[in-house]
């Protein structure tokens, strides 16, 4: 038969018994082997994931954006090249001054004038059985809203392509020389 021990301990019980604790031991985790199957879980979620991303395709219908040097653009001779400084713009290969680029957006006349002129370029291209593109060669400082704006006055041209490409000289000169 067994026995049981009750210690009596009446300090602040009010009289009654109670058992005695045993000692106060911290009971401590093992995190090395919890970061050990964390990290083999990390690796196969970046596993799965990096391979999902690869198996993916484009859906039917859509284009992908295509990218081609600023060389071979200019090459096949289906670019008109719209040059864009903070302080002027600059049209076509012999770089035509337009105006600057405030000039550009608050007149009428020179939009239409530009306008007009990129119609007979593309409609040059076209006979010539080619694709017309706008290569828009715009500054590297140049504020984001003034390319949405030439983008939003390019697709008026019913030209098919825009190109965009960084001038990264200071003047005219080393531009048209590149």
């Amino acid at each position: 038969m067994k026995s049981l021990s009750v210690k009596v301990n009446r300090s602040f019980s009010g009289g009654k018994f109670s058992k005695r604790k045993k000692g106060n031991k911290a009971k401590t985790l093992s995190v090395t082997s919890l970061i050990d199957i964390l990290t083999i879980l990390l690796v196969f979620m970046l596993k799965n994931i990096s391979m999902d991303a690869m198996e993916r395709d484009a859906p039917k219908g859509m284009e992908l954006p295509s990218t081609i040097t600023k060389d071979e653009l200019l090459e096949t001779g289906q670019a008109i090249i719209l040059r864009v400084y903070p302080d002027q713009m600059y049209y076509g290969r012999d770089s035509t001054p337009i105006g600057s680029l405030q000039e550009f957006i608050s007149n009428e006349e020179i939009r239409n004038a530009l306008l007009e002129n990129l119609k007979i370029e593309a409609e040059k291209i076209r006979e010539r059985n080619s694709t017309p593109a706008l290569l828009i060669q715009a500054d590297k400082e140049l504020y984001c809203q003034y390319i949405t704006q030439l983008v939003k006055f390019s697709a008026n041209s019913t030209i098919a392509n825009i190109y965009f490409s960084s001038i990264k000289v200071e003047t005219l000169a080393e531009a048209i020389e590149s």
